[in-house]
């Protein structure tokens, strides 16, 4: 099973040019139309070129996330999965 590692959390304006594509990728499977202030969390497929892409606001719990990669016989990191689930608990505080 591969690794998937967190690379950052990032609104579309600030995102690494070299990252867009995977963005965009992502938001046209979810016909997704993407604004300036989405966030967006990255991880990256150890040892590939491979990212996820998961939107912040659509993103429920790390469950579903770890499903997702699951999909593609990879696992977070726990450090990864540490830091998004600190995530998913600010954006539920109000």
């Amino acid at each position: 099973m591969y690794k998937a590692q967190l690379v950052g959390v990032y609104q579309v304006r600030e995102m690494p040019e070299e990252l867009r594509p995977f963005l965009n990728l992502q938001a046209a499977r979810e016909k997704r139309q993407l604004k300036m202030s989405d966030k967006a969390v990255m991880l990256q497929i150890e040892g590939t070129s491979s990212f996820v892409v998961a939107f912040l606001d659509t993103l429920n719990s790390v469950t579903e996330l770890e499903n997702r990669l699951n999909q593609q016989e990879a696992k977070m990191t726990e450090v990864s999965k540490i830091s998004i689930e600190r995530l998913l608990a600010e954006k539920k505080s109000p």
